[in-house]
């Protein structure tokens, strides 16, 4: 066999074979292609078919989930020479609304149950201490009540028997001058006249004398304490005595008397009418007091007061302090306004807090908008906690700051809670020289 023959037959086999695999990968390439643009280009029948079989789960409910169109949108190309950022963007934030947080009453566990306070020794005092004085004389110091709307002022004759002045003081510092228009010389009563307080309201006077354990309160300025008070009850009537002038009919009772008490008022706690004018103590039996009952001597101060005594000689008046404004009185005077508080909410028709609001003020509105807004038949209030955080005293007024917790017992729920509040009050001195609260405001 000729070996160059062989060689050639060789060589042209193997060129067949290299071309054989060149036309089947470019066949393999053709066809990638093809199937690349048939699939990519729109409407074509594999786009179809994938929007159709979308398409059938469309508002259809199956097991585990809901099928819904979700409609994604075109997001633009990004400027040539940037680098487009994948990350999710955070949401903006939207400005936070203006939460305005009331706050709540706080539940709390009181050792004893929550009672309405009864009427008592504060009551008395709050209510009645504008209408009792401090009287001084070149001579003697006594106390003395207002009696009418003439500005006259009932006290014991021995206080202003011979005095060449008389000065009264009410609680609130301010002083005013006065002269008597009628004293006897039998019994120990007398009245004073005060121009500067004609036009204020009295006390109701009783008109008979009080049953045998009535509860009693005796004020007065004994040792020059103004508004000092006392209480007791009534132990007989009737008690008759003879010193200096005559004492009958007298009121006995356990509210303690002391030197400087003479000529103020005792006071039935249940109706609040005067019964007597605080006159005497016995020395062996001191912690008993006796009063002149005011129903015996009206005849006889009624006539002094339609004809006054008249003096021909002008008196010369000492001199007297204006009202004025004290931190010690003002914080005194806004403490004695939350005591009345509670009596207010628990028998709306007890308004004694009304009388430390100026009448046609701003701080009479409010005060009353407050008592009534707190008011529920649900509800039983106890004393209130009042703390006095400031005072600023000006010229024609002064304000008081102070925070008052609440306490109450809510029926409905059998729980016992506590609510505070802070308030800054305005405070005036009024015509006849007392505190008045001319505006409130929460702070």
């Amino acid at each position: 066999m000729d070996n160059r023959r062989v060689q050639r037959s060789s060589a042209a086999k193997t060129k067949k074979r290299l071309l054989i695999s060149v036309l089947f990968l470019m066949l393999l390439g053709a066809v990638a292609v093809g199937s690349y643009f048939l699939v990519a280009q729109p409407g074509s029948t594999a786009s179809s078919t994938a929007g159709s079989q979308q398409e059938a789960f469309v508002g259809k409910s199956y097991s585990g989930f809901q099928a819904n169109p979700v409609e994604k949108p075109v997001e633009p190309a990004p400027p040539e020479g940037t680098v487009e950022d994948h990350r999710e963007e955070e949401p903006a934030e939207e400005p936070a609304e203006e939460i305005i947080v009331e706050e709540e009453p706080v539940v709390i566990t009181p050792e004893e149950p929550v009672e309405a306070p009864e009427k008592d020794l504060s009551l008395m005092i709050a209510n009645a201490k504008t209408h009792v004085y401090t009287l001084y004389t070149d001579l003697e110091q006594g106390s003395g009540f207002l009696f009418n709307e003439q500005g006259d002022v009932l006290t014991n004759a021995h206080v202003v028997k011979d005095a060449s002045y008389v000065t009264l003081k009410n609680s609130d510092g301010q002083e005013f001058n006065g002269h008597v228009i009628g004293i006897s010389e039998t019994e120990d009563v007398a009245l004073v006249r005060v121009k500067e307080l004609a036009g204020k309201t009295p006390m109701p006077m009783a008109s008979k004398d009080p049953e045998v354990g009535t509860n009693v309160v005796a004020i007065g300025s004994p040792q020059d304490q103004a508004n000092t008070a006392t209480e007791g009850e009534v132990t007989a009537t009737g008690a008759s005595f003879s010193d200096a002038y005559e004492y009958t009919n007298m009121i006995e009772s356990t509210a303690i008397l002391k030197k400087g008490s003479s000529g103020g008022p005792l006071i039935d706690t249940e109706n609040e009418q005067v019964l007597g004018i605080n006159s005497i103590i016995l020395e062996d039996s001191p912690e008993t007091g006796y009063a002149l009952p005011i129903y015996k001597v009206l005849d006889e101060v009624n006539a002094w007061v339609a004809n006054p005594i008249e003096y021909d000689d002008e008196v010369v008046l000492p001199d007297v302090k204006d009202a004025y404004f004290d931190k010690e009185l003002l914080g005194t005077f806004i403490q004695s306004y939350y005591e009345l508080i509670p009596y207010s909410l628990n028998e709306p028709e007890l308004t004694y807090y009304q009388s430390y609001l100026l009448p046609g003020s701003e701080g009479e509105t409010e005060g009353i908008k407050r008592v009534e807004a707190r008011t529920d038949a649900n509800k039983v209030y106890n004393v209130n906690k009042v703390d006095i955080l400031n005072v600023e005293i000006g010229d024609e007024e002064s304000t008081v700051e102070a925070t008052a917790e609440y306490m109450y017992h809510d029926k409905a729920t059998n729980q016992t809670y506590t609510e505070s509040e802070t308030t800054i009050y305005t405070v005036v001195i009024d015509e006849f020289g007392d505190y008045q609260i001319n505006n409130m405001v929460s702070k």
